[in-house]
């Protein structure tokens, strides 16, 4: 879900909290850093929120976050370890708690950069069809000339034809293209298709088609047309 739309967040992630881990928020005393760290939750994740999920179990507590939610109590993780050294005196964590600060921490920082990845993934995935779409739209080209449907296809050709008054382009990629020693190659041009009518009114009429010597769009038209002009003759 998108952080700047409407609507609630996904939960993303999932983390297990197996001890308590205490208040790592307040130079405060103990009771009070519990108070105020609860209310700065409640704050920043949105009170009463329905998408934070807890579940019980017998070695502590699941809980499922959204990735703001995630960030929020990253950042608050992150806070709370700081004013560790300078608030010693205060016993915010007992021992054994203060200890597990750091892989607490790592862990968090591990569970966003992976929904990060899934969500960037999963970004590429609904995006892929535009850029395949964007991709063909680049390499082909597609125009009514005279009354005939123009087609071209932006790519490396040669000619495989052994009559040099006539050519006849092959990709050069193609599997089974085998071109000629001596046959002309040229690269980054249009082959163009010319055709009229309709297979299925059996008045289908296909031209020659040619290569460009050039990948520019406006020489397009003026080989169909010169095509086209010696087919009428």
């Amino acid at each position: 879900m998108d952080q700047n739309g409407g609507g609630r967040e996904t939960p993303l992630s999932t983390i297990l909290v197996d001890r308590p881990l205490g208040v790592l928020f307040q130079e405060q005393p103990p009771h009070r850093a519990r108070a105020q760290a609860a209310a700065r939750w409640s704050q920043t994740l949105g009170q009463g929120t329905p998408d934070m999920k807890t579940h019980a179990m017998a070695s502590g507590l699941r809980i499922t976050l959204t990735k703001t939610e995630l960030q929020a109590l990253l950042n608050l993780a992150r806070y709370g370890a700081d004013q560790l050294d300078t608030a010693r005196h205060n016993h915010i964590l007992p021992r054994r708690q203060e200890a597990v600060a750091a892989d607490v921490i790592q862990g968090l920082e591990c569970g966003l950069a992976s929904v990060q990845w899934k969500q960037a993934e999963a970004k590429a995935r609904r995006e892929q069809p535009k850029r395949d779409a964007e991709r063909r739209a680049a390499r082909e080209h597609h125009a009514q000339i005279d009354g005939y449907s123009v087609w071209a296809m932006l790519g490396d050709w040669t000619d495989m034809s052994d009559d040099p008054d006539r050519r006849q382009w092959a990709d050069m990629f193609h599997p089974d293209t085998k071109p000629r020693e001596q046959g002309e190659i040229r690269r980054n041009v249009w082959r163009i298709f010319i055709s009229k009518g309709s297979a299925a009114l059996d008045d289908l009429v296909v031209l020659s088609g040619d290569c460009t010597t050039t990948a520019d769009r406006d020489e397009i038209k003026q080989l169909a047309r010169r095509i086209i002009a010696n087919h009428q003759e």
